[in-house]
Order: C-alpha cells, then sequence, then structure tokens
C-alpha cells in the first residue's frame, strides 16, 4: 500500500490567479483547449470556495473581546 501524501498548501492569490487564466484562455482558445480551460477555472473556483468554507479570514486588528479598555 502507498503511503498517504499530505495536503499541499496554495495561496488563494494563486487560485484565484488559475480562475482568471482559465477564463481568458477559455474564451479566446478554440474549442478543445476552451472546454478544459473552463473546466480547469472552475475547479479552480471551487478549491477557493471550500477554502473560505473550511478555513474562514483571520481578522487583521485585535478583537474587541480581547481588548477590554
Amino acid at each position: 500500500m502507498l503511503p498517504a501524501v499530505p495536503p499541499v498548501e496554495v495561496s488563494r492569490l494563486f487560485l484565484l490567479a488559475l480562475v482568471a487564466v482559465g477564463a481568458v484562455v477559455s474564451i479566446a482558445a478554440s474549442p478543445p483547449l476552451s472546454s478544459f480551460a473552463g473546466g480547469f477555472a472552475a475547479g479552480a473556483g471551487a478549491v477557493i470556495v471550500l477554502s473560505f468554507m473550511t478555513h474562514p479570514r483571520r481578522r487583521s486588528g485585535p478583537a474587541d473581546d480581547e481588548n477590554p479598555s
């Protein structure tokens, strides 16, 4: 049996760039490549949505309950 491979962490900005490139290629390319790029963009977009569902954004400033003054 093969050993388990840990998941790779990917930046959300990088995933957003993949969505943008896939969308542009989907519009500009001929049908076989266009279909692949559209599916690639949709898959990267789904990963972005899943990442926000599992790991919401952290607040950049201090929380209100941490600073009682």
